[in-house]
């Protein structure tokens, strides 16, 4: 479930003035949904520092992405875990924060993984991204998720904006709910994700071009290893547009749901009903993408059982 900032603010809150907050959390949300400030507001608030200068308290954190390839270098963490083993400056609590944690390179999350497993006292960890299926399912399930809703709306034109636009046409109450409806949606859904690597594929060309031109004119072993990290920094680009176009499906039937219960009148629980089911659904897809299942035939399935999700009973 997806919440605003606020509603997950006091949520975070209570529970640190419970004494049931967590030692982690993954911190994830579309573009404009705040994630970076809302971790610095949750490290403010875990400090007493409060948000505004909360970076610049010593025993506040961060890393984030900083080589060529903008990738988390396994280095960073141990650097990052030195630091929270270190007695507070102040106080008695310490917060570290990785920004864009599905960047993380596979040995610095294995590294990282000793340290949700076993953290250092009075430590809060923050983990914050857009892309949260790109994380080892191990980092993953040490981590409390905390979901924000995207509070911008995406440039008109956009893959995210067309997607947008035609939620009614296979979704409105007297949209078809058959079989021929749901693979124009999975051809539709396919046809954005093929812009988006096409675009990566573009983009991996161009860095690799560079890279090698200048990595030519030094030593052959300086190179060794960037094709594979530019490879799996443009499936990365993919994944993550993946996840926001799921974000917008999720959000328009979120949006509906809310509609319905803001208009005031009689509820229409029916109507209630068939949106949840439509938003259990697309979690369910969701979850079949982040376990590695097919695209094409997790998207085939998933979309086929939105359709019937979308049925009126």
């Amino acid at each position: 479930m997806a919440f605003s900032r606020e509603e997950a603010f006091r949520l975070l809150e209570k529970a640190l003035a419970e004494g049931r907050l967590g030692h982690a959390y993954l911190i994830s949300g579309g573009p404009g949904s705040g994630v970076r400030e809302f971790a610095n507001e949750v490290a403010g608030l875990f400090l007493g520092t409060g948000a505004i200068h909360v970076e610049q308290d010593p025993d506040f954190h961060a890393i984030e992405p900083g080589s060529k390839s903008r990738r988390i270098l396994i280095e960073q963490i141990r650097e990052l875990e030195e630091a929270i083993h270190r007695t507070p400056e102040k106080g008695s609590r310490k917060v570290a924060v990785i920004r864009d944690a599905d960047r993380l390179m596979v040995q610095a999350a294995n590294a990282f993984l000793k340290t949700l497993e076993e953290p250092s006292e009075g430590s809060l960890l923050l983990l914050t991204t857009q892309l949260p299926e790109a994380l080892l399912e191990t980092i993953r399930s040490r981590c409390i998720s905390v979901v924000l809703h995207s509070a911008q709306r995406p440039p008109a034109g956009s893959r995210e904006e067309k997607l947008s636009a035609a939620m009614p046409r296979f979704f409105g109450r007297e949209a078809r709910t058959d079989a021929t409806a749901a693979f124009g949606m999975t051809r539709l859904f396919r046809d954005l994700l093929e812009e988006v690597r096409e675009e990566a594929e573009e983009r991996m060309k161009e860095e690799l071009s560079a890279e090698k031109a200048h990595f030519g004119k030094t030593t052959e072993g300086d190179f060794e290893g960037r094709e594979d990290a530019l490879k799996a920094s443009a499936e990365a680009d993919v994944l993550g547009e993946r996840s926001l176009l799921l974000g917008v499906m999720a959000d328009w039937f979120g949006a509906s749901l809310r509609n319905l219960h803001g208009t005031g009148g009689s509820l229409d629980e029916e109507e209630s009903r068939r949106l949840l089911r439509c938003l259990e659904a697309i979690e369910k897809l969701r979850g079949t993408l982040e376990r590695g299942v097919q695209e094409g035939l997790a998207l085939e399935a998933g979309f086929l059982e939105l359709m019937i999700a979308s049925r009126q009973e």
